[in-house]
């Protein structure tokens, strides 16, 4: 197989990993009694990590808007695993907990992804430690390159916008 060819793969194999990725993030999930998806388990996961972590800084984290965060805070409140209490420091903020309950989703969860973990790394098991560490050298090349298509997307938004261009390449309407 030429280089070009198995350059191809790789981005077809990056491509098929990224579609698989979304499928599974999209799935519910079992989580002990529980069934969540992965955003509210990364948050669940994140607010017992960093006990009175505020809505905001989930957001940062997450790479999410407040908005966003704050639709799935609200859902777990409801469900019982969330306790907000007002931030003694910032009237408008609060600061987030788990509940007993949220505490056994957590730990569900934990055992759910240690799963997963244990049964990825045993398929793994016949790669060596220098194919292994040869992965990781081409993933994050790979990676690189797509921070670099974020940033120059990012920048080319930026441009249309200051040239009052939209994102259909019309114009904007002058008031």
């Amino acid at each position: 197989m030429t280089r070009e060819e198995l350059l191809n793969l790789v981005w077809e194999e990056q491509d098929t990993a990224y579609d698989l990725m979304c499928e599974y993030d999209g799935l519910p999930h079992h989580y002990g009694e529980n069934i969540l998806y992965q955003a509210e388990g990364h948050l669940i996961d994140l607010i017992a990590l960093y006990p009175g972590i505020t809505t905001t800084d989930l957001a940062g984290i997450l790479k999410k808007t407040v908005s966003a965060c704050s639709q799935l805070v609200h859902k777990m409140r409801k469900k019982g695993w969330i306790k907000q209490t007002r931030n003694e420091n910032n009237n408008r903020q609060y600061n987030l907990e788990l509940t007993e309950s949220g505490q056994k989703v957590y730990k569900d969860h934990a055992e759910f992804s240690q799963n997963c973990q244990k049964i990825t790394f045993d398929m793994l098991n016949e790669f060596s430690k220098e194919d292994l560490e040869r992965h990781i050298a081409v993933q994050k090349v790979l990676n690189e390159a797509y921070r670099g298509d974020i940033r120059r997307s990012r920048e080319r938004i930026e441009q249309s916008k200051a040239e009052g261009i939209d994102g259909t390449g019309c114009r904007f309407a002058e008031n």
